[in-house]
């Protein structure tokens, strides 16, 4: 039992604290080998996530820990996996990450530890020490990078707006317990122990602790840090914040909605929805003006945090389902699309147009798995399955109301067809004259190119087979909302 009265469960940390353990072993390898490698600090952290994977899976047969509840549980499976991808990315282009061992891989992990803490919390504590959790070692790991200087200034930034945003749902927290008397999320669900008149100081605490998650979302209007973030870090960390912090923060803000917002629906859905329709406006008007690849994911990703949120804003709905399996193919199809960024950013050293000019053709087995993620983030076959995605999330809009984001969805989709395929044309474009990607030497880029391509052919595989997710993935886990 804690100070705060909460019951705590040992067991729903397991998979967290595996990763926690990991990521505290690869720091003190790395600091007490005589010589520091990669690949020595790399192991005890890939160790802890697949241990806390395989733990995960133990608790979903025993029903003793995150699998009692569905949700939680793909959460945590989404998080585990995209951090195994980025793990693996980071030891094979460690050259380009230009970061000390030891510390890129406890960072890393303490950031997934958090993350999983955010999406099996029961209590705001238990929350906030998971939001604090994951930022904290993320803004580091965008200042990392030794020597250069605007990854410092863009971790400024990211910690400016981190802050700000901690202490808005804190003032959150701490209203909805002076009115509740308690930060468990099961007694603040139960709207009949409130005294009448609470009705606006509720709304309040409710609103206050939503906008909190929604800058660490990088909705819009607290998008300012992702663009930034995104161009300023290393590729592989882009990847990080892209796939495991969004999936996490996501997840924590399902979390509380479903659990301990569900009775406040009035108050939180019109909040949602309205910021879920003018992410995804801002975001892909942005991407339009891109001219880097770079540049086009870090805006779309602003756009997809709308798309996220677009069946939380439902009026009426009760599942998590379309959240989750939307999330789980964007999750798939920027692992790729930032994996491949970080093979040519290693190889040409930016990722402008003028440097993915041909990349289809002149190195296919990077091109085309870039070309058919961005088809998916899109939702333009012949990548059905993020077509079946989008329908997913659009279907359940249309379904459970409001219309009106229904509408707003449907021409955002249409926006983004735009520069998405604009950058596909660049990648099957008539190449310049340079050299093909490289995979002789040390530094990995032959095998970081094939985990991208296997992460591709996964997306293919999924195009062609999409019940594989949407049926059977459901049906084994027992997803049901």
């Amino acid at each position: 039992m804690s100070d705060w009265g909460i019951p705590i469960s040992w067991a729903v940390s397991g998979p967290a604290i595996c990763v926690a353990a990991g990521a505290m072993l690869a720091l003190v390898a790395d600091l007490l080998l005589t010589r520091r490698t990669w690949w020595m600090a790399w192991l005890p952290m890939i160790a802890g996530v697949t241990l806390g994977l395989l733990e995960l899976v133990r608790l979903s047969r025993t029903g003793a820990g995150p699998a009692t509840n569905d949700v939680e549980f793909q959460f945590s499976a989404i998080i585990l996996v995209a951090a195994l991808v980025v793990l693996l990315l980071s030891a094979l282009l460690a050259e380009e990450n230009a970061m000390p061992a030891g510390e890129f891989q406890f960072l890393l992990g303490s950031a997934a530890a958090g993350g999983l803490v955010m999406v099996t919390s029961k209590d705001f504590v238990t929350l906030l020490v998971g939001i604090e959790l994951l930022a904290l070692p993320s803004i580091a790991l965008v200042g990392l990078r030794s020597g250069d200087r605007r990854a410092i200034a863009t971790a400024w930034t990211f910690f400016l707006t981190s802050v700000v945003s901690t202490a808005i749902a804190l003032m959150g927290f701490g209203l909805l317990y002076g009115l509740v008397g308690s930060l468990d999320f099961a007694h603040i669900d139960h709207r009949d122990s409130l005294a009448p008149g609470f009705d606006v100081p509720i709304a309040v605490a409710v609103v206050l602790t939503l906008v909190g998650l929604l800058f660490k979302l990088g909705a819009v209007p607290f998008h300012a840090w992702v663009p930034d973030a995104y161009r300023g870090a290393s590729p592989v960390v882009t990847a990080f914040l892209a796939t495991v912090s969004k999936a996490a923060t996501i997840g924590g803000l399902a979390v509380i909605v479903l659990y301990a917002f569900e009775s406040y629906r009035p108050i939180w859905v019109p909040v949602v929805a309205a910021f879920a329709a003018v992410s995804m406006t801002i975001g892909n008007v942005g991407a339009l003006r891109q001219q880097d690849g770079i540049g086009v994911l870090a805006w779309s990703s602003i756009a997809h945090a709308g798309f996220l949120l677009a069946p939380l804003g439902a009026m009426y709905a009760i599942s998590a389902t379309p959240l989750v399996q939307y999330l789980a193919i964007y999750v798939l199809a920027n692992l790729v699309a930032f994996g491949a960024m970080a093979v040519v950013m290693r190889v040409r050293g930016s990722a402008s147009y003028a440097d993915l000019t041909g990349l289809a053709r002149t190195d296919p087995w990077v091109g085309v798995p870039l070309a058919f993620a961005l088809l998916t983030l899109a939702g333009f076959p012949p990548a059905v399955i993020g077509l079946i995605a989008k329908y997913v999330v659009f279907a359940a809009v249309v379904s459970e109301g409001p219309l009106w984001l229904a509408i707003i969805m449907a021409i955002n989709v249409m926006i983004g067809l735009a520069y998405y395929l604009r950058l596909v044309a660049v990648l099957f474009a008539s190449p310049e004259e340079r050299a093909p990607v490289s995979f002789a030497g040390p530094s990995g880029v032959k095998v970081a190119t094939t985990v991208v391509l296997t992460l591709g052919v996964a997306l293919i595989v999924l195009s062609v087979w999409p019940s594989f997710l949407l049926d059977h993935v459901v049906a084994a886990t027992g997803l049901a909302g």
